[in-house]
């Protein structure tokens, strides 16, 4: 008798951890809330800075190009921010620069990813069939505190004909000359 008890119990507990489980993910969804890290997150998220570099062309006189980030993820999940891209000729003149709101930010262990929608646009040398505004890109950054901080661009490998995914990029690639990033907080706790 007592062993059926005791699977009873058992069983019975089972039943009412799973149904605990289930009623919580059905509320999430309900609500609209979709689980995840972002949504986990306690501390959120921020990056911020402004660094530049030369381009790498092989008369060592690349095209400066220069960013501004500064996003954060509340520890709600609210993502916010601005950042501002700069492309200039070798002779310092004009090539595009660009502007826009963050709407994802993403960060763990001194690494973090930022997108946004660009808002604002000039970029005489560009193609005139290439339509920025509206666009979605990418930007990544290495907060490196022992050597230069290092950035990357989404349409680095793919240009600007498609959006790029939210919270996305390519790897940070380019060792930054000047300024810096600081990426704190982690997705993961």
């Amino acid at each position: 008798m007592r062993r059926v008890t005791r699977t009873a119990i058992a069983a019975t507990l089972s039943v009412l951890a799973v149904s605990a489980a289930t009623g919580a993910a059905g509320a999430e969804m309900a609500s609209g809330t979709e689980p995840g890290p972002a949504a986990e997150s306690a501390q959120g998220a921020r990056i911020v800075g402004s660094g530049g570099a030369r381009l790498p062309d092989p008369s060592g006189n690349g095209d400066p190009v220069w960013f501004k980030v500064d996003g954060r993820m509340s520890p709600e999940g609210q993502h916010s921010g601005r950042f501002h891209v700069i492309h200039r000729t070798p002779d310092g003149g004009p090539f595009a620069e660009f502007e826009g709101r963050i709407d994802c930010v993403f960060a763990v262990e001194g690494q973090g990813v930022v997108t946004g929608i660009i808002e604002k646009v000039d970029a005489p040398a560009l193609p005139p069939d290439v339509d920025l505004m509206g666009r979605r890109v990418g930007v990544s950054i290495k907060d490196n505190r022992h050597g230069p901080d290092a950035i990357g661009w989404s349409w680095s490998t793919g240009g600007f004909e498609q959006d790029t995914l939210p919270c996305n990029s390519v790897p940070p690639f380019l060792d930054i000359e000047h300024g810096g990033y600081h990426v704190s907080g982690s997705m993961f706790g």
